[in-house]
C-alpha cells in the first residue's frame, strides 16, 4: 500500500488540475473551468504558467508568460485590469509549479 501511495503522489506532482477562478486570462482561459498542468515541461513565452505569488507564496496564480529573462518569467493577463509582473515582480523559476497543457473534460 505505501508504494501505491508514493506512485500517486509522484503522478500528482507531474500532472495536476488547475481551476481558473478569475477573468484575467479571458477569453483564452475560462473562469470556473479546469485545466491540466504539468511540472515536466519548461514554460516558454505565450504559455500559461501556474506559480506561487512572489509576494505571498500561499497564493497560486495562472498567468501568460510574456517573456523570459535570466530564468525569470515576466507574466500577465489578457485584460487590462489583471495583475502582472509589473505589480508583483518577475516570477523566479523556483516558484513555478507547472504549465497548462490542455483543458479538462472533467467536471468536479
Amino acid at each position: 500500500m505505501p508504494t501505491k501511495r508514493l506512485l500517486i503522489n509522484f503522478i500528482e506532482r507531474i500532472f495536476f488540475l488547475v481551476k481558473v477562478e478569475g477573468e484575467s486570462l479571458w477569453p483564452e482561459l475560462i473562469p470556473g473551468k479546469r485545466y491540466f498542468a504539468t511540472s515536466m515541461l519548461k514554460p516558454n513565452a505565450d504559455d500559461y504558467v501556474v506559480f506561487k505569488n512572489p509576494r505571498n507564496q500561499r497564493e497560486i496564480f495562472v498567468k501568460k508568460v510574456k517573456r523570459i529573462i535570466d530564468g525569470s518569467y515576466e507574466v500577465g493577463g489578457t485584460v487590462p485590469w489583471s495583475s502582472s509582473s509589473e505589480g508583483f515582480s518577475f516570477v523566479a523559476n523556483e516558484l513555478v509549479l507547472g504549465k497548462i497543457i490542455f483543458s479538462s473534460l472533467i467536471r468536479l
